[in-house]
């Protein structure tokens, strides 16, 4: 989108307009320049991040709400400077100007509430929002008609008749503050229901800190305490330039215009104008103090020199912070080594290594996107989305390629810097090493699962060829060694036949270890019952008798598909072991065993309502085990309580 320059016009008109006013005002004796100070803080803050984004976005309303809302102060300074100076001298048009401070101030003021309500993409939060909208629309263009036509007119501090007004003036004042303060509070509701639902929330977080405060310093002003009837203007010159410093935050930190290059460059320049200019004014109004000089040429040279002199510092300074803004610590690489280090230090979990470090990248070079992919092109970590244009940089460990980091310029058209590269280059052979850790820790992962698998696969082999095998045909020699010894002559030898009742008795006996092997192997259940049955059955044999405990229900919404032996096993005994603890210190009066699969995935909870988790839980055997099943499988166990509401164990196991 072809970006535009002109608006910049807009905060430099709002400066000479401020600036004007306050050194019209400052001419002459007023009772009160409060609100000039208030016109000073908006009007020189609003419209340069108004003109950041019209520049970019000129048909985002939120640009020109910024500029309206410094132009309306600014003009209001600009007014009341010539109506006190004017009156003072005999200039023309001053009744005109009076006329004007009442109501134009708020043609800027009320649009500055507007701004919460739109921020970032210059809409309402939802179609909902809309008739709020309005409504408060409406409210703000009855309150402009009210100050226009109340019967006093107000200038700095001096109040006069007003020849056009019939409103009473407490009429008026009551009106703007309830629809100001309706204005704030909605603006903070609504920025609280993006950032609820925002996938970034870091974005807009600095924008309702700075919406909130002004929330309470409009709610001061419009209930002013009695012995500090202006601190709510206090408040407010302190907390209104707060959004337009958020916003620009959420824009050079966070992307959240998409500003050009140029515009970004344009900052130094403008910040150092600021300074020296504040400088000058105050070298001038100090030495003008001082030295009491009235011919006008003393305070401007001294002025100048000091302007001089400061130029190359504070150049150099505000260049300093503004690259460390927008581009992090690329001038630092240790530091930026030493961030995504203690990173990869926090990760306990050896698979999980490289959670965070596209963002912990992102946000020290401030990125937009960035991304660790592994060997194979899947994400490993991403923030901002996986960059399709940018640098791509092939991460290798030990000779291996391990995988790519992919970074996306901060700016459409805009190349890195060879400082930047340099710092990804530093940064992506840490990550090429955690990165082969992550691929090491995921293959022993998975041979992990495919062992248990392999495992209680051959167990349930092992087990149906004992029992449909070995175990029959151990009975069938017990019962042979019956028929021989009941079939046999009478006068068959004592030896012989006290030789036949032993072999019996040792086959018997092979029969009982068989049987024992096998329940040993598996529970005998699962391949009779299925896992549903399985766990019916040891609701029977565990649980107490009606009337004398907590009552114990299996629910299966839906019929379990042929599970793998792994997940059979792993879902019974954690079943098993969980429900001995409800059983054993719950002191539940009901638990509850839902199994249900989902596609890759059986979801198994048991629930109880009784006592919960103590506060500080100590993990026993049992626990560990059932923790251990799951995590052998891939898979997640989870338990959380809520006081009085009983535990939870849900199971993850993937199939």
């Amino acid at each position: 989108m072809r970006a535009y320059r002109w608006p910049w016009a807009i905060p430099g008109a709002s400066t000479a307009a401020i600036l004007a006013g306050v050194a019209l005002t400052s001419q002459v004796p007023v009772p009160d320049t409060t609100y000039l100070m208030l016109d000073a803080v908006v009007g020189l803050t609003f419209p340069l991040v108004g003109a950041l984004i019209v520049t970019r976005r000129p048909r985002n309303p939120l640009g020109w709400l910024f500029c309206l809302s410094g132009a309306g102060l600014a003009l209001q300074a600009l007014a009341g400077g010539y109506a006190v100076y004017g009156e003072a001298h005999a200039w023309p048009g001053t009744a005109l100007a009076a006329w004007v401070v009442n109501w134009v101030f708020f043609t800027g003021f009320g649009p500055l509430f507007l701004l919460p309500i739109l921020l970032p993409d210059g809409r309402p939060p939802s179609p909902r929002w809309r008739w709020v909208l309005a409504t408060l629309v409406g409210a703000a263009a009855v309150l402009q008609v009210l100050l226009m036509f109340r019967d006093r007119i107000w200038v700095w501090g001096r109040e006069d008749p007003n020849p056009l007004g019939f409103v009473p003036t407490g009429l008026a004042s009551a009106w703007f503050a309830v629809v100001i303060v309706a204005m704030a509070v909605a603006g903070v509701v609504a920025l609280a229901i993006r950032v609820r639902f925002a996938e970034d929330r870091r974005q807009l977080l600095p924008v309702l800190a700075a919406a909130l405060a002004i929330a309470v310093a409009v709610v001061v002003d419009a209930t002013p305490p009695d012995d500090l009837p202006l601190l709510g203007v206090w408040l407010e010159a302190l907390t209104l330039p707060l959004l337009p410093a958020a916003t620009a935050v959420a824009i050079f930190r966070y992307r959240l215009f998409d500003v050009e290059v140029l515009i970004r460059r344009t900052v130094v320049y403008v910040v150092v104008t600021g300074v020296l200019l504040g400088a000058y004014l105050t070298t001038v109004a100090t030495f003008a103090a001082l030295l009491r000089e009235h011919d006008g040429v003393l305070e401007p040279l001294l002025g100048t020199a000091v302007v001089a002199v400061a130029f190359a510092p504070a150049r150099h300074a505000v260049q300093q912070a503004v690259a460390r803004l927008l581009f992090g610590n690329r001038g630092d690489p240790a530091a930026a080594l030493s961030r995504l280090g203690q990173r990869l230090e926090a990760s306990a979990d050896p698979t999980r290594l490289l959670d965070g470090a596209a963002e912990t990248v992102a946000h020290t070079l401030r990125l937009p996107s960035v991304a660790v992919m592994a060997a194979d092109g899947s994400p490993v970590s991403v923030v901002g989305g996986v960059p399709e244009t940018g640098v791509r940089l092939p991460l290798l460990s030990g000779g291996h390629l391990e995988g790519e980091l992919r970074a996306a310029p901060r700016s459409p058209g805009e190349e890195l810097s060879p400082l930047d590269l340099a710092v990804l280059d530093d940064l992506g052979r840490h990550l090429a090493v955690a990165l082969a850790a992550v691929r090491l820790a995921g293959e022993v992962q998975a041979s992990r699962e495919r062992l248990v698998i392999a495992r209680e696969e051959e167990r349930r082999r092992l087990r149906r060829d004992l029992h449909d095998g070995l175990g029959p045909g151990l009975a069938a020699i017990c019962i042979r060694l019956d028929l021989i010894r009941a079939t046999a002559p009478a006068g068959l030898n004592d030896t012989l036949s006290k030789e036949l009742g032993e072999v019996r008795q040792l086959t018997h006996g092979m029969v009982g270890d068989i049987r024992r092997i096998v329940n040993d192997l598996r529970p005998p259940a699962l391949d009779e019952l299925g896992l549903g049955g399985a766990l019916e059955d040891l609701v029977l044999d565990t649980a107490p008798d009606p009337g004398s405990g907590p009552v114990v229900a299996v629910r299966v919404p839906e019929p379990l598909p042929d599970l793998p032996a792994a997940v059979e096993v792993a879902a019974y005994r954690i079943s098993q072991e969980a429900l001995a603890n409800a059983l054993r210190h719950a002191d539940a009066s009901s638990v509850e065993i839902c199994a249900r699969a989902e596609p890759q995935q059986l979801l198994l909870e048991i629930r109880d309502d009784g006592r919960g988790l103590p506060d500080t839980v100590v993990e026993g055997v049992g626990s560990g085990s059932m923790r251990e099943r799951a995590a052998e499988l891939g898979g997640l166990l989870r338990r959380t309580s809520s006081p009085g509401k009983g535990t939870i164990v849900e199971a993850v196991l993937p199939l």
